[in-house]
């Protein structure tokens, strides 16, 4: 099991340039943050409004994940706390550091496909994948 973050899931359900290696990490077994459904649905709705994605097939995806048989998803209220340590520490948003603090806390590998949150993940000694 592992942790992935937003960015990487966006990539996934878009199919952007190397979508291939989060559906391998996604078979192996994933979860996130409940506030990961609210970042995908605002990415979508760029897409969507810049005509990138079909409507009906951004609502399937959320629909999907909002009944977590998509991918596990978990409360971040349990880790807030440890994510405002990571961001006061590191200097970045609490939003990056729930994702950060789930690998953490759950001695999970964080998957990420951005740069900033994989970097400040190694500083905090966990294991992450750049994808």
């Amino acid at each position: 099991m592992r942790v992935i973050d937003s960015s990487s899931l966006v990539k996934f359900f878009s199919k952007e340039k190397g979508w291939e290696n989060v559906a391998n990490d996604i078979i192996e077994g994933v979860l996130t943050l409940d506030l990961s459904v609210k970042e995908i649905a605002n990415a979508f709705l760029k897409k969507v409004t810049k005509g990138e994605m079909k409507e009906d097939l951004a609502i399937k995806i959320l629909s999907d994940l909002i009944k977590h048989e998509a991918i596990s998803v978990v409360n971040q209220d349990d880790y807030l706390i440890e994510a405002f340590k990571i961001a006061a520490r590191n200097k970045i948003t609490i939003y990056d550091s729930l994702f950060i603090a789930l690998a953490k806390l759950r001695e999970l590998e964080l998957i990420t496909s951005d740069k900033g949150q994989y970097e400040v993940a190694l500083k905090e000694g966990i294991k992450a994948n750049l994808v």
